[in-house]
Order: C-alpha cells, then structure tokens, then sequence
C-alpha cells in the first residue's frame, strides 16, 4: 500500500474515531438533558402530589366540620317531632331481606330520636297468596281478585287501610299476609315502607304483584296520618318510583344524617322525593315550615 493509500486509510479512521467521539458526547449531553428534564418533571408531579394532598386534607376537615354539625343538629332538629306516635315499618317485596333490614335500622333510629314509639316491624311477601287471602277476608265481594287486577287492588287497597291500626281483619289474614311480624299495629298512625321488588317473577306475576302492592299503599296513604317510602343511599337501581306515584312522600337517603330528618319531616307533612338520586325534588323538606297536624 502506498502513501496516498495509508492516508486514505488513516483518514476514514481518523473520520470514524470522530463520529464515535461525537456520538458518544452526544450521548452524555444527551443524558444530561433527558436527565434535567426527568428532574424537572419529578419535581412538578411531586409539588402537584404536595398541592392535592394539601387539598383534600382541607376538604375533609372541612367535611368533618360539617359531620359533626349535622350530628349536634339533627338531635334538635327532630326532637319530640313523633312524641306519643306508634310508628309501623312494612317490607314489601322478596323479603326479609338483609339489605332492606339494615334500612329497617336506619328508620327506627330517626324515628327514636323524633321521639316515636316503633310499633311493629313485618314483611309482606310478594307475590301474595291471593285464594289464601281471599279466603281469610271472606267476602263475596273480592272473590275474583285470583283472576281481575282491578278487584285484586281494592282487596289489596282494603287490607292497606287496616295495616294502619291493625284490628279483625289483619287478625284474620296475618297467617297468609306475613312473612314476618313483630310487634302490634294497634294504634299505628304513621307507616314508612320499604320496598325489594321481587326478581325471577313470570309477566303475569309481575302483574299479581303490582296490582296487589298498588292497592296496599293506596290504603295505608288513605289511612296513615304520615306514610313515607325510604331506602339508603346504596340502593340501585332505586326501589321508590311506585311510591312516588302514589303521590307517598320518599327518601332515597335514609343511611344519611340528612335522610333521618327528611324521614321525620315527611311522615309530619312535608310533601316530595327528598334525597340524592334522579327524581328527587330536593336534599331536605323545608325545616321551618310548619309540619302538618295529624
């Protein structure tokens, strides 16, 4: 190899040893920034983690604040509102059921703080035991109930009234209409229902069912003093649009210390679906509004 061809040689190694150079400087520098940028960003993330932090510590401080104000005031709020009244709780629907007994406990709780007496905790289960009921009522005059919804609701209708007071004929129907009873209706005049529709019904049960259901809460609206339809914050999808349609007062937040004393306010008068779901008219009745005298 000649002169010209060492140099060619030396040359091209002289050229690669450069680029090899400047890749690897590249590198560094490039490290370098992607390492200053992984910094910077670390550190946003950290002062925007500090800054959330800081926020929600003061959002539950604050709800904590208010926590502890709904409990100094519901006491005061309700106090004496259902003094010397009996006070009913009814199940309706694919009962006793776990869910709707812990919303159960939370009714008997605001109706204690009120100052009502419980008077009886029962479950209907539905679909009814028409022929059985029919029977035990004993009247011509409901007879083709087993097979006409319209009939089927005024029997249904006529042992609603008498849910509010108790008397002969709940005494003679109790056997087939409960699934559990406890207690005494004897002097019940308000009544808040609970509802768990039944599932896995055929579409002429759904039909027996509803007719009955209707005509019991239509009878116990008619006859109570105060009726309400409850259930918690957790129940989905929610069971009180039969009640609403009815025009019976509800409260889809009764597990809420807000719920307790909507409960109360609707079965002494106030009108509307109070609670937090779609369809309620409102958080709260309107607490100076003087409540209705039974």
């Amino acid at each position: 190899m000649g002169y010209s061809g060492r140099y060619h040689a030396a040359s091209l190694a002289a050229v690669f040893i450069a680029l090899a150079i400047g890749i690897l400087i590249g590198i560094g520098l490039a490290d370098d920034v992607v390492s200053t940028a992984s910094q910077e960003l670390e550190q946003s993330l950290r002062s925007e983690r500090d800054a959330a932090q800081d926020q929600a510590a003061d959002l539950q401080t604050d709800l904590d604040r208010e926590r502890q104000f709904s409990d100094l005031a519901y006491p005061a709020l309700v106090a004496g509102k259902l003094a010397r009244q009996r006070v009913a709780v009814i199940e309706l629907g694919d009962v006793p059921d776990d869910a709707v007994s812990d919303t159960a406990d939370e009714v008997i709780e605001a109706v204690r703080a009120a100052g009502g007496s419980l008077a009886s905790v029962s479950s209907i289960n539905l679909p009814a035991d028409i022929p059985a009921l029919v029977e035990d009522v004993g009247s011509r005059r409901f007879a083709a109930a087993r097979r006409d919804p319209e009939v089927l609701g005024r029997l249904g209708e006529r042992i609603g009234s008498k849910l509010v007071g108790g008397g002969d004929l709940i005494a003679s129907v109790k056997t087939d209409l409960f699934a559990a009873f406890n207690g005494s209706l004897e002097g019940v005049g308000y009544v808040v229902v609970l509802l768990n529709p039944p599932s896995g019904l055929s579409p002429r049960e759904i039909a027996v069912a509803g007719s009955f259901e209707d005509g019991l809460l239509t009878g116990i609206e008619s006859a109570a003093d105060g009726a309400v339809g409850a259930e918690r914050t957790t129940t989905d999808p929610t069971t009180l649009g039969s009640l609403a349609d009815l025009g019976i007062p509800t409260v889809d937040h009764v597990d809420l210390t807000a719920g307790k004393v909507a409960l109360v306010f609707a079965l002494t008068g106030a009108q509307g679906d109070f609670g937090t779901k779609d369809g309620a008219t409102g958080f709260l009745p309107e607490l100076l509004q003087t409540p209705t005298s039974p």
